[in-house]
């Protein structure tokens, strides 16, 4: 199903965006997670380290900062992994999820630097998807894990799919 254009909602007649920047580090068979408290979720989610794009601030720097702070470790952005998107009329919300593989500048292991990370590690890849419950994560994630040098594009509806990490799981 392709997305719409715009998302009109009779609440405001548009729907607020935001722009999140997340990225795919791997060391050997192993892909680095976030265990991350969200508000009205009862259990901290495993993602993607990653997170929203600031004023002024390209999206390629914005994985960079938001790696830096949930994991101390400084990243190199490189090719796009994929793109999603996931529209949530309930709560007037448009959401953009830009993907990138990125490679540390050094082995430093990673370690929480923001109160709202309880746990930032390497799993492996075979495990990740058990961690990843979230399907607009899992879906996109796999596939940019199992297709290196593809770059993807995936759509999600909360009617159609549960999309957590906005106070529903």
């Amino acid at each position: 199903m392709p997305p719409p254009a715009r998302t009109r909602t009779a609440k405001s007649g548009l729907a607020a965006t935001i722009h999140l920047c997340t990225g795919i580090l791997r060391r050997a068979d192993t892909l680095l997670l976030v265990q991350s408290d969200y508000p009205g979720e009862a259990q901290a989610l495993w993602t993607l380290p990653g997170g929203r794009q600031q004023p002024d601030e390209t999206i390629a720097e914005a994985v960079a900062r938001e790696f830096l702070e949930e994991t101390s470790l400084h990243v190199r952005v490189g090719q796009l992994a994929y793109v999603s998107e996931s529209l949530d009329d309930q709560a007037d919300l448009h959401v953009v999820n830009f993907t990138f593989h990125v490679q540390a500048r050094d082995d430093a292991a990673p370690r929480p630097a923001d109160a709202a990370v309880r746990e930032a590690r390497f799993v492996p890849v075979a495990e990740a998807a058990d961690l990843l419950q979230a399907d607009v994560l899992l879906i996109p994630v796999t596939a940019a894990l199992s297709q290196a040098g593809n770059c993807g594009y995936f759509f999600f509806r909360n009617s159609d799919i549960a999309v957590p990490f906005f106070g529903r799981g």
